[in-house]
């Protein structure tokens, strides 16, 4: 038992006793080098010895996801070891359950996808790592209103079948209490695989505790079906969940990914259910318009006004959307835009501005190449507004990224009967045969594109999607030689997103082959594109942070920091600058001689990251979790 105060290891400062856990106390605690506070639990005796195999401990502490706290060091104190993880400032879900907190459908919704992405990560490690003990303690959910998947003391790489997890009986799958059930009673227990699948039942018995407010029976076939109680949620959630708790593994999804998939692919509410909540706010509704007719004029002149202040920030966004390419920045944007209260009844009249907002979404997560959001947003604009076909079109190009092609067709189909170009027909088309694997008809159709159209918009678009198609295939240089082209054809409103592609790809290339012959000629290429880019009036920070990298890739350490230090200059409130100061001044330092190295620079830089460091919507960025894991080292080793 700690004291408040207590210094452990050197390095942890006890503040408070924050609860108990099935191994001990838990214990607050502030991380004196990295400055932050963190949480210290005592891992069960059982589990002692794993954790002293150094691969197993680096295992987890080489985890980064930003749905998993970070795990920072295994501390062993006497015969107990203690684990140290980041604090999740938040409840868990047990604390809404037990309070009997009713969720609106879309918020479970968001984090089942935030925990199958979590758990999409850990089953994706080589070995696979199993949680095995999922259930609403476990899951925090953060002062930001995310999803974090906690404890991991009993998750030390794939069940090899040796040994009995820890696991919780009410969320447990029926594999893991047959197992656990002839381990007690002398039986074969090593004969029954715990799987990642084990996972999956153990997510969807505790969706299924939060929608119910019952928990699974010890006994799960004694347990009522979703179908058997009564729930205003909807038969596709209830489906997953049911498909996610069935007794038979290969009944279960057979991955979080597959889970993941459904879930962005579900409706939020079938046809029944949203005639009945019609009816019932048509009733409400007549009731109120009788109840406040009389006080409508004193209203429209403050409705106008508001209506104004929101078409003001809705055209700045529109306005610099083309100069904007740090696409976090246009999201929270949006986001922030769509989420003020005072413009709720605004988004309700000006469907065609909310469709827009929510499309400029889709495509900045699109053009980060993370197709899963895209695809949501696509369909949250299509359900704003359907008049457009532009948004089927990008819908389904989304779709067929994500590989979901009988989807994309569908959305195609519609998208022509919307009176769809040609033009842009064919790029659609180019897109599916990719996904479909046939590269011949795919690059045909973007020639047909390009040939057919006079919008430079699609033109510019066409020759980006087909260099991505090329690189996809690692065929880098057919891509660079594709996005040359296009420099040459755009006309100069398009040429950015052109050179922007180009240097991504030449980056993209030499991070995944820094040391191939041909590295050398993609990092001047791509520093040729950021130089254009910043002297042509788009001096951004991803372009300037961008050709600080590359610099660095070339080892000429003095020009990446001489514009590391110009943009401490013009983003002085930003961390990245000095996060990436930070992990420059240790590769500097890994090249002197271990005589002459001395990282008080490489810690003062992380320090004055640490203080602008503040993470957006519960998400942590994995380089900043990198250079507090390369801190820790430091200290580690003394070089602190």
């Amino acid at each position: 038992m700690f004291r408040r105060g207590e210094i452990l290891n050197e390095t942890y400062e006890v503040l408070d006793e924050i609860g108990q856990g099935g191994s001990g106390i838990i214990y607050l605690a502030f991380h004196l080098r990295l400055q932050k506070k963190v949480i210290i639990k005592k891992i069960k005796d059982n589990y002692v010895g794993r954790v002293n195999e150094r691969r197993e401990a680096d295992i987890l502490k080489s985890l980064h996801h930003m749905y998993l706290p970070q795990v920072y060091d295994f501390v062993q104190l006497g015969s107990q070891v203690y684990t140290v993880i980041d604090y999740i400032d938040g409840n868990d879900l047990s604390y809404y359950i037990n309070k009997k907190v009713h969720f609106e459908e879309r918020q479970i919704i968001l984090w089942m996808r935030q925990l199958c992405e979590a758990l999409e990560y850990l089953h994706s490690q080589s070995p696979p790592i199993i949680h095995s003990d999922i259930k609403p303690s476990n899951i925090m959910i953060t002062s930001k209103g995310n999803a974090c998947l906690i404890d991991f003391n009993i998750s030390f790489g794939q069940e090899s079948g040796k040994r009995i997890s820890g696991y919780s009986q009410r969320y447990a799958s029926p594999e893991q209490l047959y197992k656990s059930k002839l381990y007690f009673s002398g039986g074969n227990y090593l004969a029954v695989h715990v799987d990642v699948r084990s996972d999956i039942y153990s997510l969807g018995a505790t969706v299924y505790h939060l929608l119910t407010g019952i928990s699974v029976s010890s006994y799960p076939e004694e347990s009522l079906g979703l179908a058997e109680l009564s729930t205003s949620y909807s038969p596709q959630l209830i489906h997953i969940i049911a498909k996610a708790m069935q007794d038979k593994r290969e009944d279960r999804y057979q991955s979080a990914a597959e889970m993941l998939g459904d879930i962005f692919h579900m409706k939020t509410r079938d046809a029944d259910y949203r005639k009945l909540k019609f009816s019932r706010n048509l009733i409400y509704g007549i009731c109120t318009f009788l109840f406040v007719i009389g006080a409508a004029c004193t209203v429209v002149g403050a409705g106008e006004r508001t209506e104004e202040a929101f078409i003001e920030k809705y055209d700045a966004i529109i306005e610099t959307k083309d100069y904007e390419d740090d696409y976090n920045v246009l999201i929270d944007k949006c986001i922030d835009l769509l989420n003020d209260k005072k413009y709720t009844a605004v988004l309700g009249k000006n469907l065609k501005e909310k469709a827009d907002l929510l499309y400029l979404i889709a495509n900045c997560y699109f053009e980060e190449e993370d197709y899963k959001n895209a695809v949501s947003f696509y369909e949250k604009t299509i359900a704003s507004d359907q008049s457009n076909p532009e948004y089927f079109r990008d819908y389904a190009i989304a779709c067929a990224r994500r590989g979901d092609v009988d989807t994309a067709e569908s959305i195609l189909v519609q998208a022509i009967e919307r009176n769809m170009g040609e033009d842009h027909i064919y790029l659609v088309q180019a897109e599916i045969a990719f996904a479909r694997g046939n590269m011949e008809e795919a690059v045909q159709n973007f020639d047909q594109a390009i040939s057919l159209s006079n919008d430079s918009y699609l033109i510019s678009r066409a020759y980006i999607l087909c260099a991505r198609v090329y690189r996809e295939q690692g065929n880098v240089e057919k891509a660079a030689e594709v996005l040359t082209e296009a420099t040459n054809v755009v006309d100069d409103l398009r040429l950015p997103s052109i050179l922007r592609e180009l240097g991504l790809t030449c980056l993209k290339y030499i991070q995944g082959y820094p040391d191939a012959d041909d590295t050398i000629d993609y990092i001047k290429k791509a520093i040729k594109c950021y130089k254009l880019l910043i002297e042509g009036d788009h001096a951004t920070f991803s372009n300037y942070m961008n050709m600080a990298i590359l610099y660095q890739y070339a080892n000429d350490y003095e020009t990446c920091k001489e514009i590391l230090m110009q943009m401490e200059q013009l983003y002085p409130d930003d961390y990245r600058v000095y996060m990436r100061l930070a992990l420059l001044e240790m590769v500097i330092q890994s090249t002197l001689l271990e005589s002459n190295r001395d990282y008080q620079q490489t810690k003062s830089y992380y320090e004055q990251a640490v203080k602008r460091y503040n993470p957006t919507n519960g998400m942590s960025d994995e380089s900043m979790q990198l250079l507090e894991t390369k801190i820790q080292e430091l200290y580690e080793k003394g070089w602190l």
